[in-house]
């Protein structure tokens, strides 16, 4: 037993222990959106990347609102989200039935900056390193660093 523990310690040292956080907030409507951005940015402690967060979960939770849920509060918006300290993947899921094929360009080109839509699906893509829609459920995974206390 005891050398299983040592073994185990110095395993720990040589690779590290990363706790995994992973949560799940069920919406209804976008009432209370700012709080639940604001608590998973706390929990995973990630002030440094604040801005980026906030945008993308914005613009995520509004378009399953109004595209997916088509502007209905009775219906839930699942967020879910892992983070394994380095990498954070979030899975964003409405009420509808899915996007079907949808081209999202690389480049915003003059004529679409004033359009009414298709600049938030832009800005998620241009801030993950990998985004794609499964459905109803929109994934967006990207590398994070974070900060232990906040500035």
């Amino acid at each position: 037993m005891m050398i299983v523990h040592y073994l185990y310690l110095k395993l720990n040292e040589v690779i590290g222990i990363v706790k995994i956080k992973r949560d799940e907030y069920i919406l209804y409507g976008l009432e209370k959106y700012k709080e639940v951005i604001d608590k998973i940015i706390a929990d995973i402690q990630a002030f440094h990347e604040d801005f980026n967060i906030r945008v993308m979960l914005t613009e995520a939770l509004t378009n399953a609102f109004k595209h997916g849920n088509n502007s209905s509060s009775d219906k839930p918006i699942y967020l879910r989200y892992i983070y394994n300290g380095k990498i954070i993947k979030f899975e964003i899921e409405d009420s509808g039935t899915g996007v079907g094929n949808i081209t999202i360009l690389d480049e915003m080109s003059d004529e679409n900056l004033l359009r009414d839509s298709g600049r938030g699906l832009f800005l998620i893509k241009s801030m993950t390193d990998k985004m794609e829609f499964v459905g109803n459920t929109l994934i967006i995974q990207t590398k994070i660093n974070t900060i232990k206390n906040k500035c």
